[in-house]
């Protein structure tokens, strides 16, 4: 460490050791894997559970050989075919299926396992970059701000991308670390595959070249603490060849990165432009995605927005105990390393206000820094408070039960109107053919449609003309309707269809569409 470089704590101090601290890792990762763990075998139900099961049935139609790799089908009919989800390149979803594919059993529960994979690898790496730069009590801070913090904990264990981009979020910044640490550029090869994977999941975090190359123009103050490339101390000038040749790599390994997400940006774009033989069949695309966010949105002018972030950051996000420490982080200055990234999320905030605003799974990708800033606040408690055995286990016993109070609800309980769905499914499943399409109500979702394995539509219970959009659905083959949920116990609904359902269980109905 430097007189002339604050922001630089010259690798992990001897006071920052913890007793038994692998042990500890060891026990937070079994602990946060079996907190996820617990509504394995639920159903994909209750919290956005739209988004979960469109990325089940693309992973089941490419598993099923019903799709390729790079046409993500859901099972939702557009233009009398099954529909294309023209956005992201789902790496965890093809994942799954790939894993459902060779070893069977639940999609669903392979589905929230990957995530929670991908989840108990974050917290290592996350515990493993905090160590490296700020040493064993940081490490553990961040690490368990993240196993504890609520939307880790509801999205982590979802059929879901989130949890992914934070893995990939923290290998990006371990091997750039690792990288102008040791001055290997062996590191430039995970980290240009890390970075590629992220983009091609969540193209938005471009934003983390930001920090990225303010690391490599700046690895003293922005990277890591025991920044050494070439072995020249730090502090050092650099020779400029040093300085243009890792520069000269970084960029070499930014454009490498982007190339796979540029392709499929083109690739997304071709399909859903007009005149392709996909375009009558677009479930969603980049193109309505881009143009429905457009700055500055009217959410920025509002105070309601920053009240709602600030409500989000002090319960859902990180528990008040996490964000007391993400605060206790701003003390010294230890966190100016952190600069370029914590502004690179208050960008892309600023981008995206809307989304944050109203799904706050968005969240996850702010995680990793703020996680780190919290532990760096744990850090900065224990060294100046030295707080004894029994008040650091009083402050985890606080913050696992607020991590419950906001998790428990949201990850674990099936809502009462979705407990008939999967029922209803097998019980259509036993009506029809396999392809054979199906309609479905069930809410506003297709979450039903997924349970039921069939091609098909669901309509809203809110209709106004029901019997014209059922009469459609006849029209392109439809034989059954299945109703589950609050409506499938609402005998008002034989009226508004005309008919009486064939077959009635707890909590749906099925109803034939055309005369038996």
């Amino acid at each position: 460490m430097t007189g002339t470089d604050p922001t630089n704590d010259n690798g992990p101090a001897q006071s920052s050791r913890v007793r038994h601290f692998a042990a500890i890792v060891l026990l937070l990762l079994v602990f946060a894997t079996a907190y996820r763990s617990l509504g394995i075998t639920r159903p994909l139900v209750g919290n956005f559970s739209t988004k979960s099961v469109i990325y089940g049935m693309i992973a089941r139609n490419w598993a099923e050989g019903r799709a390729g790799l790079f046409y993500p089908t859901m099972d939702v009919l557009v233009g009398g075919q099954r529909s294309l989800h023209m956005l992201e390149f789902s790496v965890s979803a093809q994942l799954t299926g790939a894993l459902w594919k060779w070893f069977g059993g639940s999609l669903d529960v392979w589905g929230r396992a990957t995530s929670v994979a991908f989840t108990a690898a974050a917290i290592l790496l996350l515990v493993a970059l905090a160590g490296a730069r700020h040493g064993q009590a940081a490490a553990l801070g961040a690490g368990l701000s993240l196993a504890l913090s609520p939307i880790s904990v509801v999205y982590g264990q979802t059929f879901m991308l989130d949890a992914s981009i934070v893995l990939f979020t923290l290998a990006v910044f371990y091997c750039a670390d690792r990288w102008l640490a040791g001055g290997n550029p062996a590191w430039l090869i995970p980290l240009c595959v890390s970075f590629a994977l992220l983009l091609l999941t969540k193209v938005y975090l471009v934003v983390l070249l930001l920090p990225l190359g303010a690391m490599t123009l700046w690895p003293s103050q922005f990277g890591p603490s025991l920044f050494v490339p070439g072995q020249f101390a730090p502090g050092q000038s650099q020779p400029a060849g040093s300085r243009l040749r890792r520069v000269l790599l970084a960029l070499a390994a930014a454009i490498l990165a982007v190339i796979p997400v540029a392709l499929w940006c083109l690739h997304a774009l071709r399909t859903a432009a007009p005149g392709s033989p996909h375009a009558d069949h677009i479930y969603s695309c980049l193109q309505g995605n881009a143009t429905s966010y457009r700055p500055p949105d009217p959410l920025l002018f509002s105070a309601d927005f920053y009240g709602r972030a600030l409500d989000d950051l002090t319960s859902v996000i990180l528990t008040p105990v996490g964000f007391a420490l993400f605060l206790a982080g701003f003390l010294g200055r230890r966190w100016l390393r952190y600069l370029p990234w914590l502004a690179a999320m208050v960008l892309l905030v600023l981008a995206l206000p809307r989304k944050f605003h109203e799904m706050n799974y968005y969240y996850l990708a702010l995680l990793p820094p703020l996680c780190i800033m919290a532990g760096l606040g744990w850090q900065t408690v224990r060294e100046s408070l030295r707080p004894s055995r029994a008040a650091t286990a009083g402050l985890l016993i606080v913050a696992i039960a607020f991590s419950l109070r906001y998790s428990v609800n949201p990850a674990f309980s099936t809502p009462d109107e979705d407990r008939a769905v999967v029922a209803a499914g097998r019980a259509v499943q036993a009506l029809t053919a396999p392809g054979e399409p199906v309609a479905t109500m069930h809410g506003g979702g297709i979450t039903l449609l997924y349970y039921c394995n069939r091609p098909g539509w669901f309509i809203a219970p809110e209709t106004d003309d029901l019997k014209r959009a059922l009469e459609e659905c006849r029209r392109q083959g439809a034989r059954w309707l299945v109703v589950a949920g609050p409506e499938g116990e609402d005998t008002r609904l034989d009226g508004r269809i005309g008919r009486a359902p064939v077959e009635a269980g707890s909590g749906y109905r099925i109803y034939a569409l055309a005369e038996r």
